[in-house]
This record gives structure tokens, C-alpha cells and sequence, in this order.
């Protein structure tokens, strides 16, 4: 059975959105030139005819707008699997110098775990990749996002620090061991005002170009 690679259950996502956005503008375009085809059948007067168009294109345009919310989401995926991607290359490096690392690991109650590494000296670490653009900060609490002045929650007011805590305690639990640090890596953001040397509530935040660096020297 082929291991799972980095970005695969991310990329599979993005082909489910886009599937999912083909059939809502495939029933939009259905909606919106049906009432055209009836009329040209079953001729109503003037006053019906426009109010039955209304009412197709009305609902045509719901699926329509759903279809672009899931071709958005399929378009995060996707980069959400270059990012994911990206992380493996750089990891390539530790991999050469003995370290194992799993990707894409299925956790009970936390998604998958984007990466999971075992070091040479018997330390382990889960890997949260993030690839969100603009500024991350922490306000005290969470991880928010900057752009300019506007601040931002992560998606659905996600907790990052909570999930990625989440997998490394489930992932403590499965392989029966005693530690697993958890860390989130940014690939694109600029991470504002973090000491990425330093825990934030238990959790390493790092960038990309950092990453091997950090965890050579945690190890």
C-alpha cells in the first residue's frame, strides 16, 4: 500500500470542491435557460412569463453563488497542498541525516496531521502547515491574521494553537509515547512580533525557511 505523500488528502479536497462547484454552475445554467424552453412549449402571458423567469434565475443565481464559495475553498486547498508540498522538500534535508517523518496521518476528532517526525535522538514532532498570506500575530489568546490595518480570525474562528495541540496529544496517545511537540509552520505569512524560539501556549510557531534550522536545534 503506497504511504500517504504531503498534500495528498488536501489535493483530493480540492478535486471534491471542484466537482462540487461544476455541478452548482451546471444546475444554474439549467435554472437559469429552462424557463426560456418552456415558453417557447407552453406560451403564458406577459405578466406570468416574467414572474416565472424571477423565479428561476432567483434560485439559478443561489447556485451560482455556491458554486463560487466551493471553487474558493477548492482554490485554498490547493494551495493549501503547495504548501504542504513545499514543507516536504524542505524536510528531504533531515531526511538524508536520519530522521523519519510520516505524512498525512489520520487522527479520531483532529483531521490528519500534516507531518509527523522522529528525530535521531528519539524526539518527536507534529507539523501544522499553514500557508496563509499577510501577517500572523498572536493577540494574547489566538493566532490572528493582519492585512494592513484590518485583523482577521482564522477560517470557521479556528483555533490553530488548540488543533495542533489536539494532534499532538492524540498522536502521544497512538504511537505510545511520552512527548510530541507540536509546531505550526507558516509557509508564505510574515509572523509578526514571535520570538520563534519561544512557546506560545505550548506550541512552536515557525517559518518555512526556519523550520529545519528549529528543529536540528530542538533536537
Amino acid at each position: 500500500m503506497k504511504r500517504p505523500q504531503a498534500g495528498d488528502s488536501v489535493r483530493k479536497m480540492a478535486v471534491e470542491r471542484q466537482n462540487a462547484a461544476t455541478e452548482q454552475f451546471i444546475k444554474a445554467g439549467g435554472l437559469a435557460v429552462a424557463p426560456l424552453v418552456i415558453s417557447s412549449f407552453l406560451p403564458f402571458p406577459p405578466g406570468v412569463e416574467i414572474l416565472i423567469c424571477l423565479g428561476f434565475w432567483v434560485r439559478a443565481y443561489g447556485f451560482y453563488q455556491e458554486g463560487q464559495k466551493l471553487l474558493t475553498r477548492a482554490n485554498q486547498a490547493t494551495q493549501g497542498a503547495i504548501g504542504e508540498e513545499k514543507v516536504a522538500e524542505i524536510l528531504k534535508t533531515l531526511e538524508k541525516k536520519g530522521w523519519k517523518i510520516e505524512y498525512n496521518i489520520r487522527l479520531k476528532n483532529w483531521g490528519d496531521a500534516d507531518v509527523f517526525l522522529s528525530s535521531p535522538q528519539g524526539n518527536y514532532f507534529v507539523i501544522d502547515t499553514k500557508s496563509h498570506k499577510g501577517g500572523v500575530f498572536f493577540d494574547g489568546l489566538v493566532l490572528k491574521r493582519r492585512f494592513g490595518k484590518k485583523v482577521h480570525e482564522f477560517s470557521d474562528k479556528k483555533d490553530l494553537l488548540n488543533a495542533v495541540l489536539g494532534q499532538a496529544a492524540a498522536l502521544k496517545e497512538m504511537k505510545g509515547l511520552k512527548f510530541v511537540q507540536p509546531i505550526i509552520c507558516f509557509t508564505q505569512a510574515n509572523l509578526e512580533e514571535i520570538n520563534q524560539n519561544q512557546k506560545i501556549r505550548g506550541v512552536y510557531v515557525v517559518s518555512a525557511k526556519n523550520l529545519v534550522q528549529f528543529l536540528q536545534k530542538s533536537d
